[in-house]
């Protein structure tokens, strides 16, 4: 096991229906849908046209999609027109009161394609591979020269715990990565426990977050008594469990080749979430204890002093400068692109705390999930 799990994924598969070449006829799906949705649009009169029976005729229709919700506030997303499969949720939490472990790719697939079966509709399946008659240069630069027929997935969310050693370890190591920058994204600190990179709507939306907080405040129906006497929480409180979770979009999986269902498998999404958080974690040198000029690099120690002076650092060096010193700098958890509003702040950060992905899933975990699943199924059942 990697240590890496899936927490939601997007995906769909449009099957062929009606008369195939061979004169076979496939029958349509089942339709699975909460409700059509209909458009109509005016004339220039400003009425709507209407068929012989004197019915408005719509100019376009659409099947609403599933909610179908489970116990502690877990959800799937389910729709089919007939031809086109869609399903998207965090499908490994389904009726689980948290995800601190979860299922891997795989794993996850499998209990969505049981799930279909359910309603009647085909699995989710790779299909066949073909190579692209006209790539374009994008496709070509990006090594994309081969489409497949069955399914694609739009969006995943790959995560990973780590363990700090304790609650401050976990708050010191949140505090240093919200003073950390990420190429050509935007960084966010949502709260004091939260700090995010990217937009929601871009290609990659990185976060880390303490798992211990975050159970706190997304209690999926439970009050925070229960949620702090749970295991699992207090687990993730005495360990000081930090979480790293990359929501990878459309465009970042396409061009990591992990778009179709026939070219993804785990290791391939766990190397596209290493490349994302080793650069933030691996920016602290193992062997510093604590930040010292002296330790420095003769010539970035300058630039370091100045900068922990509060000094705009950017303004006294060149471009070229500024931007070599910025990179060794960064491998000793200082970064000088972004403002520094007082040592205080930045005191705890500058102690290195050892960030380690959590090994193994605790022998205990998931019979206890088994145990509040069968606990929820009475108010499950009456609901």
């Amino acid at each position: 096991m990697s240590g890496h799990f899936i927490d939601f994924i997007r995906i769909q598969q449009t099957h062929a229906v009606g008369y195939m070449a061979d004169g076979s006829y496939r029958e349509r799906l089942p339709v699975v849908e909460d409700g059509i949705v209909y458009k109509f649009q005016r004339d220039e009169t400003g009425e709507f046209p209407l068929d012989d029976d004197g019915n408005p005729i719509p100019v376009y229709e659409s099947v609403s999609r599933r909610f179908i919700t489970g116990s502690y506030d877990s959800l799937y997303v389910i729709r089919c027109d007939g031809a086109k499969v869609e399903f998207e949720g965090n499908v490994g939490r389904f009726c689980r009161p948290d995800n601190l472990f979860n299922l891997d790719f795989d794993a996850t697939i499998q209990k969505v394609n049981e799930i279909l079966a359910t309603y009647g509709l085909p699995p989710f399946s790779a299909g066949e591979s073909y190579e692209k008659s006209q790539p374009s240069a994008h496709d070509i630069k990006h090594g994309l020269l081969i489409d497949w027929t069955g399914a694609t997935v739009s969006e995943v969310h790959i995560t990973q715990n780590f363990i700090t050693g304790s609650a401050g370890n976990a708050q010191a190591a949140i505090d240093w990565l919200s003073t950390q920058s990420v190429s050509h994204v935007k960084r966010t600190r949502a709260h004091d426990t939260t700090v995010s990179w990217g937009r929601k709507a871009g290609r990659k939306y990185l976060k880390a977050y303490l798992k211990a907080p975050e159970m706190l405040v997304h209690r999926h129906g439970r009050n925070k008594e229960e949620i702090e006497q749970d295991p699992v929480y207090q687990y993730a409180h005495s360990h000081g469990i930090l979480r790293f979770e990359l929501e990878a979009k459309r465009l970042l999986l396409r061009d990591n080749h992990c778009r179709f269902l026939g070219e993804i498998t785990m290791q391939k999404l766990a190397h596209l979430f290493e490349e994302e958080v080793q650069p933030l974690l691996g920016r602290v040198k193992e062997d510093i204890s604590r930040l010292e000029l002296e330790s420095l690099p003769a010539p970035v120690r300058m630039t370091a002093s100045a900068y922990l002076r509060g000094e705009n650092v950017a303004a006294l060096l060149s471009r070229r400068t500024f931007y070599r010193h910025l990179k060794a700098l960064r491998d000793y958890g200082l970064d000088i692109s972004e403002p520094l509003p007082t040592l205080h702040k930045f005191s705890p950060v500058i102690n290195v705390v050892q960030i380690q992905p959590v090994a193994s899933v605790p022998d205990w975990y998931w019979q206890h999930q088994r145990r509040m699943t069968l606990r929820a199924l009475p108010q499950q059942e009456a609901a």
